[in-house]
């Protein structure tokens, strides 16, 4: 999250930036971030209670992406479009995403969990100036970084829930649903 947000797309205080998949760890953590470096954050997620609980945080909106007829519109009219772009899942839904970026718009993704990009108009990147990027985990100097910003900005994980390790397979289906708001923890 912190790689994505502030190495790859280089987002800094009033950027407008958009986290798909509220709810995750880290998306979740890329809110966090955002909002300390003084961004206005919006999100994406399948669920209004994903969404309430991110604007809760202090997300500015959201939206469903699981719209019918798509989400890009509704966002562009109510942000004005996005500067900065936190993705991990890509898929087919990435071309509500690019549709819905500002001029010079800089999109990060550091998952595919929804498949192949597919369906990405080449004129909206080229016509708009977008920079797609890509990423993994950051080096052992953004991980330094990071610390010192999460101890700067008193930066909590959200903890969705906390099983006994003899309960990881319920775990993992909960995670494999989607259905948390945050990290689940197994305890020893």
């Amino acid at each position: 999250a912190y790689r994505a947000l502030f190495t790859k797309t280089e987002a800094k205080k009033g950027d407008k930036v958009l986290i798909s998949g509220i709810g995750g760890g880290v998306a979740l953590f890329a809110l966090q971030f955002a909002l300390a470096a003084g961004c206005e954050v919006w999100v994406t997620s399948s669920s209004d209670e994903k969404i309430e609980k991110a604007k809760a945080l202090g997300a500015k909106g959201g939206f469903r992406y699981n719209t019918e007829g798509g989400w890009s519109k509704a966002a562009l009219a109510e942000s004005g479009g996005f500067d900065c772009v936190i993705d991990g899942a890509v898929g087919a839904g990435f071309t509500e995403i690019v549709k819905a970026c500002a001029a010079g718009a800089r999109i990060c993704f550091y998952g595919g969990t929804a498949g192949a990009m597919s369906g990405v108009s080449p004129q909206i990147v080229f016509y708009k100036q977008i920079t797609i990027l890509g990423s993994t985990m950051g080096s052992p100097k953004e991980f330094g970084e990071m610390v010192e910003f999460v101890n700067k900005n008193k930066i909590v994980p959200i903890i969705d829930i906390v099983l006994p390790l003899s309960e990881g397979n319920a775990a993992m289906e909960k995670m494999d649903k989607g259905g948390q708001f945050g990290k689940i923890v197994l305890s020893c």
